[in-house]
């Protein structure tokens, strides 16, 4: 009313459009501001009754020794879980995880931090099913690795799964070599027939025999790297070894091959012409591709070469033991003992940081 008031003031110029503005303002200002301090007064009013954490969360908490920090980031895609309005299921699921030798706390939390998908399955009529299938060829230990590695393969279909397992016994044959295979690749049972078939020519062309752990570890990597890849990191070893090398290495330490081409240079690289390491005796040390450069490797090597240049060492070679001791036992031996420990944590300290 005021503002349709003050609006015909100014048409029939009983008043200034300055005069009119600033009460039409005051207007404006005084009820939204009083609008705005109701609003805040409101907000900031503390709740008589704390947020109910709900039923899923006080569950793991009380059963599976989780915090609601780790229960809220495992099921942070799983509302159903979350907002479950009975613990029924979750009962059931802990049940089967216990009959398989999972009883501890420290057991079923890494299963439900590991593989949280586990309790959205209904355990009667999905996961007991897919259990009973799995008992028809693998050790109850195995079964046990496979909820603690990736239970997500209980989400598969049954025929899918039937499938899988009826190809990877004709592959590898059954028993206890095929139970411990998938224990701890089952991605094999989730990946495409190709893909299997594919792993497994490739893992032969290596030289590797079923049924041997370097056998598992190379189908691990190929399956999780890729054919391309894993072709061309072959090619990076076959540049800097021979044929023969490259078996060698594969046979002592298969998971090299999980490590990039640029990687795999730089370790090359320095092993060989900054230590002075042969190739034929590196070949027998495939896992010290596996430190880090930065972190182990080049601090380990300015300690060596400064105890070599003050005479500290009785010989100029660097072995490659050197690199494979705890870092506890290093720096006992070659940093703490000598009479220049602390120039000589400073080197080590400082070879971490400028790398």
């Amino acid at each position: 009313m005021m503002a349709r008031v003050l609006w015909k003031r100014v048409i029939t110029s009983q008043s200034s459009l300055s005069n009119a503005m600033p009460s039409l303002a005051y207007q404006f200002t005084v009820k939204y501001h009083i609008a705005f301090l109701n609003f805040c007064t409101q907000i900031s009013t503390p709740s008589a009754t704390p947020p109910d954490k709900g039923l899923a969360t006080e569950f793991f908490i009380s059963n599976c020794g989780l915090t609601p920090q780790e229960i809220a980031k495992a099921f942070r895609y799983s509302n159903g879980v979350r907002r479950a309005n009975s613990t029924q299921n979750f009962e059931e699921v802990l049940e089967l995880l216990k009959g398989y030798g999972l009883t501890t706390h420290a057991q079923i939390r890494r299963v439900v931090l590991n593989n949280p998908i586990l309790f959205s399955l209904k355990a009667k009529s999905n996961t007991q099913s897919k259990l009973a299938l799995f008992r028809t060829f693998m050790k109850e230990e195995d079964i046990a690795k496979l909820f603690i590695s990736n239970a997500r393969v209980f989400s598969s279909r049954e025929d899918k799964l039937k499938s899988a397992i009826s190809l990877l016994q004709k592959l590898y044959g059954e028993g206890q070599a095929l139970s411990q295979l998938i224990a701890t690749q089952p991605r094999l049972l989730r990946v495409s027939e190709e893909k299997v078939l594919e792993s497994f020519k490739q893992a032969e062309n290596l030289g590797c025999h079923k049924g041997s752990k370097m056998f598992a570890s190379l189908l691990r990597n190929i399956l999780g790297v890729g054919k391309e890849n894993i072709e061309q990191r072959l090619q990076c070893l076959n540049n800097c070894f021979s044929e023969k090398q490259v078996s060698e290495i594969l046979r002592r330490w298969p998971l090299i091959l999980g490590f990039s081409e640029e990687n795999l240079k730089h370790h090359v690289d320095f092993l060989v012409n900054s230590v002075g390491i042969p190739l034929d005796i590196l070949v027998k040390y495939p896992a010290l591709f596996g430190y880090s450069l930065e972190k182990r490797l080049i601090p380990r090597y300015r300690v060596m070469e400064a105890l070599k240049s003050s005479q500290g060492l009785k010989t100029d070679k660097i072995y490659p033991g050197i690199f494979c001791l705890k870092e506890k036992r290093f720096l006992e031996i070659y940093v703490d003992k000598n009479p220049d420990s602390s120039i000589l944590r400073d080197i080590y300290n400082s070879g971490k940081v400028d790398c």
